[in-house]
C-alpha cells in the first residue's frame, strides 16, 4: 500500500526540468505530485509563463499550476559556469526534462545521445513543437497553432461559423501528460534494464492522435471532417440544448436511451417517428430533433432537468462554468480541489491530479518557485 502521508510513489526520483511556458512544465508538474524531487531551472529573464495574465505576485496563475511541488534554480546555459552546474545536476537525476527545440538541444549538447552517453542511466524526455523528426521539427508553435495544423480547431465551432480554438489548452495539458507517463514508463524499464533512454512527445503528435476517430471516419465514410458545434456527427441527440433557464448536455448513446428520454418527457410518439427510430436516422435528422427537444425542455431549469433525467439514469447534465467548481458537491466529495500556496497571497484553490492511490490524491505539498533574479552578471 503506498502511504502517501510518508511518500508519493515517484519519492526518491530527482527531476531536472529545464522546460518554460506551460506543456513541458505540466509533465513535469504532474511528476511533482506524485511526489519527484523536481527541479525547474529557469533562464536568466525567468519563465515567459511567469508574465502571462492575470498574474499573482512574482508568476501567473498558469504558472503556479503548472509549477508547484517543484523548487527552483536560475541558470544560463550559454555560460560555462552555469552549463556545469547543470551537468552536476544531472549527474545526481533520473530524469531530464526539456522542451528546448532539437536543434538548440543539439547546439548546448543536451540531446539525448550525448547527456545518456555520459549519464547512462539518465531519461531524456523532450517536448516540442512539431516533433523531433523532419524538416519542420525546429518551428516554434502553440497551443492554438497547432490545434489548427491538426484539425481540432476544423472541427470545432458551429457549422455555419468559423474554426474555433478549443476553450481549454488541450495540446498544452496533452502533451504534458504524455511525457509524464512517458517518463514513468521509461522508469519502470530502467527498474527491469538498469538503462536509461529517450522519451519525446509534441503537440503535434498529441493533436494527432486525438483526431483519429475524424481520420477514420473520412476513410470509412469519403466524407470531409466538418463542425457540428456542441453535437456529434455519429450520435443525436448529443451535445448542448437551451432550457427554460440554462443549457444541458445530453449524450444518448442508443435506441433504449432514446425511448427513455422520450417517455420521461412525454414525447412517446417521436419513438416511432421514421425520422427518428434508429441512431443513423437521428444523425441525419438531428437539427429537427433538437427543435422538438428544446420546445419539451423550455418548461425547466437546466439544473432541476438534469437532475430528473439523470435520477433516471440518463446521462445529462447542466452546463456551468470552470470556477463552480469551487462549490461543486462532488468534487468536494471526491476531495478534487487542493491548495497551492502563494506567497503574500494566500492560497490558490485549484483541481489537483486526476488520480488517487488507495483512496487517496496526490496533495500539493508546495507553492511553485519563488523568482529569484540574479543579483551579480557573469
Amino acid at each position: 500500500m503506498v502511504d502517501l502521508e510518508q511518500g508519493n510513489p515517484l519519492s526518491g526520483v530527482r527531476v531536472i526540468d529545464l522546460t518554460s511556458n506551460v506543456a513541458a512544465p505540466f509533465g513535469g508538474a504532474v511528476l511533482a505530485d506524485l511526489g519527484a524531487d523536481v527541479i525547474h531551472v529557469e533562464g536568466p529573464n525567468g519563465d515567459d509563463c511567469r508574465r502571462m495574465s492575470p498574474v499573482m505576485g512574482d508568476s501567473s496563475a498558469y504558472f503556479h499550476v503548472v509549477n508547484r511541488n517543484k523548487s527552483g534554480i536560475v541558470l544560463d546555459i550559454r555560460v560555462p559556469e552555469d552549463r556545469e552546474q547543470l551537468d552536476e545536476l544531472l549527474a545526481d537525476a533520473d530524469v531530464f526534462l526539456c522542451n528546448l527545440r532539437p536543434g538548440k538541444l543539439e547546439k548546448y549538447g543536451l540531446d539525448a545521445d550525448a547527456l545518456r552517453a555520459r549519464f547512462p542511466r539518465l531519461i531524456h524526455a523532450t517536448l516540442s513543437a512539431y516533433g523531433s523528426q523532419g524538416h519542420e521539427r525546429d518551428k516554434p508553435g502553440y497551443d492554438a497553432v497547432l490545434q489548427a495544423r491538426t484539425g481540432i480547431a476544423s472541427v470545432t465551432g458551429m457549422a455555419d461559423g468559423p474554426p474555433v480554438r478549443a476553450g481549454v489548452s488541450i495540446l498544452d495539458v496533452g502533451a504534458g501528460t504524455w511525457l509524464a507517463l512517458g517518463v514513468v514508463a521509461a522508469l519502470f524499464r530502467r527498474q527491469q534494464t538498469g538503462a536509461g533512454g529517450a522519451v519525446a512527445t509534441s503537440l503535434f503528435e498529441t493533436g494527432a492522435n486525438w483526431v483519429a476517430y475524424h481520420v477514420a471516419a473520412n476513410q470509412a465514410s469519403g466524407q470531409e471532417s466538418g463542425r457540428h458545434g456542441s453535437g456529434h456527427p455519429a450520435f443525436s441527440p448529443y451535445g448542448i440544448f437551451a432550457t427554460g433557464n440554462g443549457e444541458i448536455c445530453i449524450g444518448i448513446g442508443g435506441d433504449a436511451q432514446f425511448a427513455k428520454l422520450c417517455s420521461l418527457l412525454g414525447l412517446d410518439p417521436l419513438v416511432t417517428d421514421p425520422r427518428f427510430a434508429t441512431n443513423a436516422d437521428r444523425s441525419r435528422n438531428s437539427v429537427v430533433l433538437k427543435s422538438e427537444l428544446e420546445a419539451a425542455f423550455a418548461a425547466s431549469t437546466a439544473v432541476d432537468l438534469a437532475e430528473r433525467l439523470g435520477q433516471a439514469g440518463l446521462p445529462v447534465d447542466a452546463v456551468f462554468k470552470p470556477e463552480q467548481l469551487l462549490v461543486d458537491a462532488q468534487a468536494a466529495a471526491n476531495s478534487v480541489l487542493l491548495s497551492i500556496p502563494v506567497e503574500g497571497h494566500g492560497d490558490l484553490t485549484v483541481p489537483g491530479l486526476p488520480l488517487t492511490f488507495d483512496g487517496v490524491r496526490p496533495q500539493i505539498r508546495t507553492g511553485s518557485p519563488a523568482w529569484a533574479p540574479r543579483t551579480t552578471e557573469h
